[in-house]
């Protein structure tokens, strides 16, 4: 369906304005709904790192691939993709997997010379070494990420913020070199970023497989999609300030919150749902619309 921006719904004469021209709650509702119905949809993956992601279903691998595609994932999505395939291509996940198996010395030797943007070929040496330490002392990530989930919070922030504290204090005490943006890497909700890599990794990881997200760590029963936080860039820090889901004016930790329970009027269970359909929309129709709503 189309929708008007400029409608009431009929019952609350009242609109929220901060940032984007009249739209009721009810307004609001139904555009990102449809949004959802409309942008959905597994055909747009092509234009997303999971669509990489997804070729490794069924491979040990997949949950790696699927953290450095998180942590790879700002700036243009032909880079990242681009970057993805030659990790995979010199590590040969598919063949000489998994990933836990490696020594530090076939490490370096394989990523030898591999850059992504501000990172070196260290840093995803050492980011991997700290995702196989992981599985070793914990069994796996996700059961890392556990020992300081807190299952009756809001939000995962006690999950993430330990597991970056982890990480970081491991990767000081083991003295490997690293390049000067590798803690770029390991954003901390403790330092009020967004930390949208890392909460879209975790979104992909416990939303259900529905063809888009993974669910690789769905079946947890102390990890609810509900406690997830949107993972927001500048863009849909922009997106969201017109569909009146924030009224803050910078984006960080306590924005990603607020959207998020704004989102959750729409969907309590599940108001992360919204974040790929959103993306699309802003990849695609964002422009139009803005100009509609301008004029």
């Amino acid at each position: 369906m189309g929708f008007n921006w400029n409608c009431s719904d009929g019952n609350d004469p009242k609109t929220e304005s901060e940032g984007m021209t009249r739209i009721t709650a009810e307004g609001r509702r139904l555009l990102i709904e449809e949004y959802y119905t409309r942008f959905h949809q597994t055909q747009y993956l092509e234009w997303d790192p999971l669509s990489v992601i997804r070729e490794f279903e069924g491979s040990p691998d997949q949950e790696y691939v699927a953290l450095i595609s998180a942590i790879f994932a700002f700036g243009g999505v032909k880079q990242i993709i681009k970057s993805i395939r030659n990790v995979s291509t010199r590590l040969q996940l598919k063949e000489a997997g998994p990933i836990t198996a490696f020594s530090d010395s076939e490490l370096q030797s394989r990523l030898k010379g591999f850059a992504h943007r501000i990172y070196v070929d260290q840093d995803l040496v050492q980011l991997t070494r700290l995702y196989q330490k992981s599985c070793v002392e914990y069994g796996s990530l996700k059961d890392h990420f556990l020992i300081h989930h807190r299952e009756n919070d809001e939000t995962i922030e006690a999950g993430l913020t330990g597991l970056i504290r982890d990480y970081k204090s491991w990767s000081e005490l083991s003295g490997f070199p690293v390049g000067k943006s590798f803690f770029h890497m390991l954003n901390s909700p403790e330092a009020g970023s967004t930390c949208k890599r890392w909460l879209m990794f975790l979104k992909w990881m416990i939303r259900a497989d529905d063809g888009i997200d993974l669910g690789l760590w769905y079946k947890s029963s102390v990890l609810r999609p509900d406690q997830l936080l949107i993972p927001l860039d500048t863009h849909l820090f922009k997106i969201s300030k017109r569909l009146g889901l924030t009224k803050r004016k910078t984006a960080n930790w306590k924005t990603a919150i607020e959207v998020t329970r704004n989102l959750k009027k729409i969907d309590a269970r599940d108001p992360t749902r919204f974040d790929f359909s959103l993306c699309r929309f802003g990849m695609f129709d964002y422009r139009k619309i803005l100009k509609t709503i301008e004029t």
